[in-house]
């Protein structure tokens, strides 16, 4: 469906402070994330019941995905509108997390100038069925990606056509992310990363490799999981179309991303699950601004949001089923399975959208 909007007529429905983060409303976010954390690990600390600790550590690594995600806001702006102060807080937020903020940003800005798009999406890029190479197919069809996805994303596996360990890494200037006004920044937050790392390692090495893995590791997998899943079902569904070159527009892209109810999560992990359609249209909101926003565009947006109420699982379940290639279908490309009953359902949906 086309959209009859532009983005500005979408700019003027909404109210003008949607469009003004409070730098004293955006700092309460991350300071109660940690508490939460720190409030975790104190409790880990006292050595309850093994389902205690596992709740716990799911606990605390949820709450890092949520410090991730105002660290994200400050890569767009949406914290304050002191670019140096975003620049700060992003480093402070994302390089605990072993991310490297400066390029990170670079790589996201890219997912958001080029969502939908089959041959320039950033993550979980769609590809034709004769590129759904084995490796590919054992990465993404066992569900492994989610728990290694993203490390193998910062050092170079930025989509899933091929694996360019120097051009596509996080981490290193001769990079396509690396941009030499930001030079400064963007070695600062690469060296910052391994220096992270070596000091948790250092903490492994003094207290034990059992503290390593419960109080490091496993909260990290958790974060790793988190960021990985919620990206992955925001832009890879059965209903969420993908378009060629040709096809492509600004618009369409933003619009192709699904809002999902995450339940408790939806605030403790700011709106980033039920609120993705607004930030991709526009990114400068924060995200206590998110739902205000969507409510004033939405009867603009008519049917164009997408959205489902169906548990995250079973949509996940839906595209590990349903989205394993892209077939053309008059203006865009829809998903395909590569399992043959799936395939016929799919081709049937198809056949009857483009009757009506």
């Amino acid at each position: 469906m086309q959209a009859e909007f532009t983005r500005e007529d979408l700019r003027r429905a909404i109210p003008e402070r949607c469009f003004r983060p409070s730098v004293c409303r955006s700092s309460l976010y991350p300071l109660y994330d940690m508490a939460i954390i720190a409030a975790c690990y104190w409790a880990l600390g006292l050595g309850p019941h093994w389902l205690i600790q596992a709740a716990l550590i799911f606990v605390i690594g949820t709450m890092m995905w949520a410090l991730f995600v105002i660290g994200h806001e400050a890569g767009h702006g949406a914290f304050s509108r002191h670019r140096t102060l975003n620049t700060l807080v992003g480093m402070a937020l994302h390089t605990p997390l072993l991310v490297p903020y400066r390029a990170w940003q670079r790589s996201h800005a890219l997912h958001h100038m080029n969502t939908g798009h089959l041959q320039k999406e950033e993550p979980f890029r769609a590809v034709r069925a004769e590129q759904d190479y084995a490796a590919r197919k054992a990465l993404y069809r066992s569900g492994l990606f989610i728990l290694i996805g993203w490390p193998m994303y910062l050092l170079g596996f930025r989509n899933i056509e091929k694996f360019h360990p120097i051009k596509a890494s996080h981490f290193l200037t001769v990079s396509d992310l690396y941009a030499s006004h930001v030079r400064a920044s963007f070695i600062a937050s690469a060296l910052l990363v391994p220096i992270f790392l070596a000091s948790y390692v250092f903490l492994g090495l003094q207290f034990g490799w059992v503290f390593f893995a419960k109080y490091l590791a496993a909260p990290y997998l958790v974060f790793a999981a988190w960021l990985t899943f919620v990206t992955y079902i925001h832009h890879v569904d059965p209903d969420v179309p993908v378009y060629d070159a040709k096809d492509w527009s600004p618009m369409k892209g933003a619009l192709a991303t699904v809002d999902r109810d995450y339940g408790p999560f939806n605030w403790l992990t700011h709106h980033i699950g039920d609120q993705h359609v607004i930030h991709h249209i526009f990114p400068t909101i924060p995200h206590y601004r998110a739902a205000e926003a969507m409510r004033a565009i939405e009867p603009i947006l008519g049917p164009l949001r997408m959205r489902s109420e169906r548990f995250v699982l079973v949509d996940f379940l839906r595209a590990q089923i349903g989205c394993h290639h892209v077939v053309p279908a008059g203006g865009y490309e829809a998903w395909r399975s590569a399992y043959p009953w799936a395939r016929k359902r799919q081709e049937a949906q198809t056949a009857a959208q483009q009757a009506e």
